[in-house]
């Protein structure tokens, strides 16, 4: 590799902060930031979240659960894997993610491992979202009546996933990227 003199790369520096938005499903905040060179950059928008668990749920058949879901703000039915928020209440991130696999689709699982944790967008984004593989996935119930979050569950092929999202059917690209990660580790992710 090449070295073309490209100066560090360092931290800014925080100088002021006013929290615009506070409630239980983000914080808004607009930031002072003044760089390393001593620029400053203002305002500079951070939310923060909480933390996500996304379950990549494999059933004895080797098929991936999916749901099909409304998403308001791009206005379509969304492709994507069941999971959703990890709450402070949770005893860990496995607990938050058999809650809320049994809250959004009925279902739970004998095996749990964490695969891998990620960063929607560490630009603007403090949360981090978790790669969670279940296998031995059943449904026992049917999902939780919650208006925001009516799911219609699908059983899919495993090869047959891999093509959707390599197709732009699964259109949220963190659910794409815990997809090819825990695939990949499994080494199923393979796209034709």
């Amino acid at each position: 590799m090449t070295d073309f003199g490209d100066p560090p790369v360092a931290p800014w520096r925080l100088a002021a902060r006013d929290t615009l938005i506070a409630d239980r499903w983000l914080t808004l905040h607009a930031d002072t930031c003044v760089t390393a060179d001593g620029a400053t950059i203002a305002p500079y928008y951070v939310t923060d979240y909480p933390d996500w668990a996304l379950i990549v749920a494999l059933d004895d058949a080797d098929r991936l659960l999916m749901i099909e879901q409304y998403r308001h703000a791009r206005g379509i039915v969304s492709l994507e894997l069941p999971g959703g928020g990890v709450d402070a209440g949770d005893a860990d991130l496995i607990a938050g993610a058999r809650r809320e696999l049994l809250e959004e689709t009925g279902c739970v699982a004998d095996d749990w491992q964490v695969v891998a944790s990620l960063s929607p967008n560490p630009a603007i984004h403090t949360n981090r979202c978790h790669a969670v593989l279940a296998r031995g996935t059943r449904c026992v119930a049917p999902p939780q009546d919650e208006p925001s979050e009516r799911v219609r569950r699908r059983w899919i092929a495993v090869d047959d996933v891999v093509r959707r999202a390599m197709a732009g059917e699964v259109q949220q690209a963190v659910h794409v990227a815990a997809l090819a990660i825990v695939l990949g580790r499994l080494h199923r992710w393979n796209p034709a």
